[in-house]
């Protein structure tokens, strides 16, 4: 704070505090994010990344925090606020690394590999996503979505996070 005397009308003098409002600028993380194909496992450029900042709105529709493209190498490198972390999500075309609270792990390529894999809903089918069975009972339902994964920071400091889409 300062404090500033006046001279006023020649033989008064006045104090006056001036405050300023110096704010400080948040805290910041840079990330460095690669997104692949999880068919070829080659760079997928052009992806989308959602950055969210609350688990409910990626599910919900909501605006991610931020949203950020690859680059032909399939990544991007942003600076973002710290917050602990975010929530995110990828997805090029009809590609996605998170599906409505279902995280793909790859598409059935065989009858005999839908056979073998817990049922699904939707049915599986060749060609299509193949999810996780994240609680472990043989069935990929409604029980088995989970929040979006969390890219986890540190103020100051850069992460680096891979995702692949299916």
């Amino acid at each position: 704070m300062k404090y500033t005397s006046l001279l006023l009308c020649g033989c008064v003098a006045a104090s006056f505090l001036f405050s300023s409002c110096d704010k400080e600028s948040p805290a910041t993380s840079n990330v460095n994010i690669t997104v692949t194909n999880g068919l070829t496992g080659t760079a997928s450029s052009g992806a989308t990344i959602k950055l969210y900042d609350d688990p409910n709105k990626a599910n919900n529709g909501s605006s991610p925090a931020y949203t950020l493209t690859t680059d032909a190498s399939g990544k991007i490198t942003s600076q973002v606020d710290y917050i602990g972390g975010y929530f995110i999500v990828a997805e090029k075309g009809t590609q996605k690394s998170y599906y409505n609270g279902l995280i793909p792990i790859g598409i059935f390529k065989t009858q005999s590999e839908i056979d073998s894999s817990p049922a699904q809903t939707p049915v599986a089918t060749i060609g299509s996503v193949k999810f996780k069975d994240t609680n472990g009972d043989g069935v990929i339902n409604d029980s088995d979505k989970t929040v979006a994964p969390t890219l986890y920071l540190e103020a100051g400091q850069t992460i680096n996070y891979n995702l692949a889409i299916y």
